[in-house]
Order: C-alpha cells, then sequence, then structure tokens
C-alpha cells in the first residue's frame, strides 16, 4: 500500500531529526577528540545547546602538567591528575527546529581552537584540529542525512 502525503512527510521529518541529532552529537564528539589535552578540560567543556549556548564550564581538576628545563632540554612534567575527557550529553530532545549550538564556554577555548601555539591530540598541529573539524562539517552533515533519509 502506498504511503499517503503525510504519512511520507513525517517518516522524511523523523528521519531529519534522527540524522541532525546524529550530527550534532558527532560534532561535539569531534570537538572533545581534537582539542588538545593538558587536564581534559577543554575536551570535556563542548556542550549542546538549543537557543543559546550553555555557559557552564567543567570544574578545574588536579594541576595542569607543565614544562621544565632539565640539563638543558625542555620536558613535560606531569601533574597532579591524568588527562580526564567527560562528554556532556545533551538530554533533551535534539530535532531541526531553532538554532543549535556545540560550545565552550572556557576562557580559553577560542585560543586554543585558532592559536598556532595549541596542538590538537591528533598532531594537526598549528591549531589545525579546530579548522579540520570545521572544515568536515558538510561532509558530515552529507553522510549523516544522507544514511537517516535512504532508511525512508
Amino acid at each position: 500500500m502506498a504511503k499517503t502525503p503525510k504519512q511520507a512527510l513525517k517518516e522524511v521529518t523523523e528521519a531529519m531529526d534522527r540524522g541532525f541529532a546524529k550530527f550534532i552529537t558527532n560534532t561535539q564528539s569531534k570537538l572533545s577528540a581534537g582539542s588538545p589535552v593538558d587536564t581534559g578540560r577543554l575536551a570535556s567543556s563542548w556542550m549542546i545547546s538549543k537557543s543559546t549556548p550553555n555557559r557552564s564550564v567543567p570544574p578545574e581538576t588536579g594541576i595542569p602538567a607543565e614544562r621544565e628545563t632539565i640539563n638543558g632540554v625542555s620536558v613535560k612534567v606531569p601533574g597532579t591528575n591524568s588527562p580526564d575527557v567527560s562528554i556532556t550529553p545533551y538530554t533533551g530532545k535534539i530535532t531541526m527546529d531553532g538554532t543549535w549550538y556545540v560550545s565552550s564556554s572556557l576562557p580559553y577555548a577560542q585560543k586554543a581552537a585558532f592559536d598556532p601555539g595549541y596542538l590538537g591530540r591528533r598532531g594537526g598541529g598549528a591549531g589545525a584540529w579546530f579548522t579540520i573539524v570545521e572544515n568536515n562539517l558538510n561532509r558530515d552533515q552529507d553522510r549523516i542525512m544522507g544514511a537517516e533519509l535512504r532508511g525512508v
């Protein structure tokens, strides 16, 4: 039996919502995975929110690693904690209505994203970790949304 236009529209809308939710959470995961890590605070700070950016920040934990010069060689001295990354899931339903944000409100987040002195965990260098995520958004969206819509 053929679908009515109303049934077809409902299926397409549900597929779009599922795809959009996957795209948003995928973007949050990629930002977390690419963030430079010392204590894990920046990687844990990427929050999903609707209508306005989430302004909460994860608490500082432990003492971050530092660089010291020992016998003329610069070495990284670990802090009191190892990197601990915890991604905060969005607890509501993500749908394609309104304006959505994946943001970090840490005071140094923008510097970490664009300053050549910061290095991502994946070794992109020169702040390239953020640009790589940003430049792949359209491709990720097409891939994820296409997979959901093929199921309709």
